[in-house]
Parts: C-alpha cells; structure tokens; sequence
C-alpha cells in the first residue's frame, strides 16, 4: 500500500512505524528499537512531541496533545522523510481508537467515502477496485482478522456498488491493526530506507569527495547502523576553496540524516608534489590513494573510529580495477568497506537525487585527484612495483607534514578549527 498520487487529505492523529530486519535480532532488539526510536523523534521532530507506545514489531507515534492532528504540510513532510530513515521499514500515518467494533467502523465509514470520491476524481469510469488488510493481535476481539475483512466489504461494496474486490492490487486500501488496548485504521503506507537505525553498527570515516559516489557510499552505510565522520583532502593552493565549500554542504546535506558527524580536511599537496618528483606519473594516482587511506587510518584511530568507507565502484576509472584496488587497500590499517563496489551507475545517481546529493555533486569543482594527474595510468599493477615505487618516498614524514595541515570545518558556516591530529 504505497502512497497514490490523488490520496486526499485525512486529519490522522497518530502514525505507525514498521520495522523488519530489526525483528530478527532476538534478546538484543530492545536496543535496536530504542535507537530507532531516537531516530524517529529527531526526524519528525517538527511535528511535534510523541508518546511512544510499543508493541512487537510496531512502533505507534502519538501526539501529547490530544486534540492534535497532522496538517497538510505535515504529511508532506513525512512522505519526504520517511523514505530517508535508516531502520524503518514502512510509516503509515492513520487515526488511532479504542479496539471496538463500533470506533472502528465509524472510522471507516466516515472517511473512506472521501478516499472513493478523490479515486473517481483523478481515474474516471476505470476500474474501481477494494481490499482491507486486518491484522488482529488481540485474539480477545471478537472477530477474526477474515470476518473483520468480509464484514467491511460487505458494508462497503453495498454502499459503493462501483466497486469490486481485488486483495492482490486493489486501488482502494484499508488498513487496520487491532492490538490489545488500540485500534489504529489507515489508508496509505510510505516505504522507509529499511536497513538498521544510524549509530547501532558503531563509527566509521568515510573518505568524501565532491562526487555522486562517495555521499551515496554514506547513506548506504547509514542504512546498515553506522555512524559517519568525513575526511576530505584538498591540494590547496592548487584547488579552490570551492573545492572544501562544496564537500562540506554535502556533510551538512548527510547529517540530516544521522546524528551530525565531524569533516575532517587534509592538504595533501605535500604528498602529490613528492610523488609527482619521486615517482613514475603512471602510478601517481594509486600513490595518492595509498597515501589517502594511510592518513585517513591516522585521523580515525584520532575519531575512535572503526573502519574506513570509500565510494570505490568495481571497473569505473582505472584505480578501480580488481588488481588496483588490492594494492590500494594494503595501505590501510583499518578495515576498509566499498558499500558500492558492484552497483551499477545509475542506480547511485538515483540514490544521490533520493536524498539530495545529486545537485549539489554535479557543480563542476576540481579536487585534489586531478592535480597533477597522470596521462597515462596503470589499469594494473602489482603490490611489489608500487612499493618499490614508495622506497623513494619518506613516508612517515609525508604523513606528518599533511595531518599537521589539516582542520575540523563546520558544515554550517565553513569555520574551520585547527585539527590535533599528531
């Protein structure tokens, strides 16, 4: 039961938030409920204060104000948000009774003409097709979830001979949940990002560019429990300060969908011209990655982060062919974790427009990978060249020299503070 385009406005009072993998986790769920829960309320915070109420597998939100409703705009924004949050399977906003019979059936009754009306408005003479879905946890109620569903399509294929039942694609749809001590009726269910709420999996660091594929790697891991910081490297006065604007309106953009994480911005300009001196140019970008996993390991044993998160796609430039992403990886000391290493193009860019990276990555900056870029880079290579290559290189001192040029920015306003990082 998604969200169709003519549903007409209700007044409901209440919402009912579904949750699945997290029902998996046995003794440990009530931790993944809570941390969902935590999420929910900063989300939907601007609808107001909710009271919790929790039964097995559900989650219903309900206004401390009794008398309250969801407006317009208020729906608006949720069908927004609701697809954006990690953890949730599905929301239905809906109108929340007492578990008996009569509250039920006036419920339906009174609004579901309205839901008819806006049908026959947007499709015309088309077909006109009903189903309710009953789920009846309370086996104390005096009707099972079948009669309950054949008890209103009865009342309400009589009333509105148009239409007939379909309990497969029906375009008219009921929902109705009856728990012990509530009863909750809905027309519509917005689909959540599913996955595991942001925080629960613990601390990553996640490498962000200015690209459409880094900011998805983000999210993806959002969806999986984690909380992020952001690393970003600059080659200032070889790039622009555009370069560091632009990343950081993608942080500000990621944490409002998690707890806000930290971006970190490093100059590896100290690095490159070393490289660029010291190195063959074809292997001048898998030295730079190398060097970018070194320092951002660096800066997450700093952050008390875990692992590190890259928006590496198997086969996209060629840094990113199997032979050269092994030889990358060896650099770092910390797990590193590709949650887009087999997607296909176009569905990152269709995650980047969902939650709202796709503008901003399109603006034409130049970032650090392109200074002093390579004419002609190795598509393969092997991990014994590459650190015969390094020999030539001070490492250590390199690594120095980068993390003592490196600041915490503010996503809201660009302030940058200096980072202890050494």
């Amino acid at each position: 039961m998604n969200v169709p385009v003519w549903q007409p406005y209700f007044p409901y009072n209440a919402l009912l938030c579904r949750y699945d993998e997290i029902g998996t986790k046995g003794k440990n769920r009530f931790a993944f409920e809570k941390r969902l829960w935590s999420e929910l309320r900063r989300r939907l915070a601007a609808l107001g204060e909710f009271s919790l109420i929790q039964e097995r597998g559900r989650i219903f939100l309900v206004s401390k104000n009794p008398d309250a409703h969801f407006s317009p705009e208020d729906l608006l924004r949720l069908r927004r948000e609701a697809p954006l949050i990690p953890g949730l399977a599905s929301l239905s906003p809906g109108f929340m009774l007492e578990p008996e019979l009569p509250a039920i059936e006036s419920c339906v009754l009174t609004h579901f003409p309205a839901l008819h009306a806006a049908f026959r408005r947007h499709h015309g003479d088309s077909p006109c097709t009903y189903a309710m879905r009953c789920r009846r946890s309370d086996k104390g109620f005096p009707m099972s979830s079948q009669e309950i569903e054949i008890y209103f399509a009865g009342k309400l294929c009589r009333q509105f001979p148009d239409m007939s039942i379909d309990l497969r694609q029906a375009k008219l749809q009921v929902g109705l949940e009856i728990r012990q001590n509530l009863a909750f009726v809905f027309f519509e269910r917005i689909s959540g990002a599913g996955g595991l709420p942001t925080g629960i999996s613990g601390n990553v660091l996640a490498l962000l560019s200015g690209g459409f594929d880094s900011p998805v790697a983000c999210y993806q891991m959002m969806r999986r429990g984690c909380q992020l910081n952001y690393i970003t490297f600059h080659s200032s006065p070889y790039t622009p300060p555009a370069t560091l604007t632009k990343v950081a309106d993608l942080a500000r953009r990621l944490n409002t969908l998690q707890n806000p994480g930290r971006l970190l911005a490093v100059n590896l300009l100290p690095a490159q011209k070393a490289i660029r001196d010291l190195c063959s140019s074809r292997f001048r970008t898998l030295l730079y990655r190398r060097m970018m996993l070194r320092i951002a390991s660096r800066a997450a044993a700093k952050l008390g982060d875990k692992a590190l998160v890259t928006g590496d796609n198997l086969g996209q430039v060629a840094s990113q062919t199997l032979e050269n992403l092994a030889v990358i990886e060896e650099a770092s000391s910390l797990m590193l974790i590709r949650p887009l290493v087999c997607a296909d193009k176009w569905q990152t860019m269709k995650t980047a427009e969902e939650i709202g990276t796709w503008q901003l990555s399109s603006q034409d900056v130049p970032d650090s990978c392109t200074v002093f870029a390579p004419p002609d880079p190795a598509t393969r290579t092997y991990l014994s060249k590459i650190k015969q290559e390094e020999e030539a290189l001070d490492i250590e001192l390199l690594l120095r020299q980068c993390l003592q040029d490196s600041c915490f920015i503010d996503p809201l306003d660009y302030s940058e503070t200096p980072a202890e990082l050494l």
